[in-house]
């Protein structure tokens, strides 16, 4: 299976590997461990796109296609520990892939 993630550019993979994202805990989805991402293109697995990410990032972010090991799912898509980085697109050009449905053949 292969997630989608937006976050900011310059992010390398060796850091996401060791990186845990923000928003587990009692508030949150509940877990401490890996790195939130989605299951689909779109980046709606829940009520936001991105968890609300989406809307945060500038045009020139990064959305980044990765492999992983599933660490659990929560409730606007998933938690993983990476471990395949396959292609980086920016905000950009991630809409405009989306837009000619050229996104979905990261699937």
């Amino acid at each position: 299976m292969r997630f989608f993630r937006i976050q900011q550019k310059g992010i390398s993979f060796k850091e996401m590997k060791n990186f845990n994202s923000l928003g587990g805990g009692p508030d949150g989805d509940g877990y401490t461990e890996g790195l939130a991402v989605s299951g689909n293109p779109e980046g709606y697995d829940g009520g936001s796109r991105f968890g609300g990410a989406w809307e945060a990032m500038d045009d020139d972010d990064e959305v980044i296609i990765l492999e992983g090991c599933i660490v659990a799912k929560i409730y606007d898509g998933y938690r993983i520990r990476p471990t395949k980085e396959i292609a980086r697109f920016t905000k950009k050009e991630w809409a405009e892939m989306l837009e000619n449905e050229e996104a979905w053949d990261y699937e």
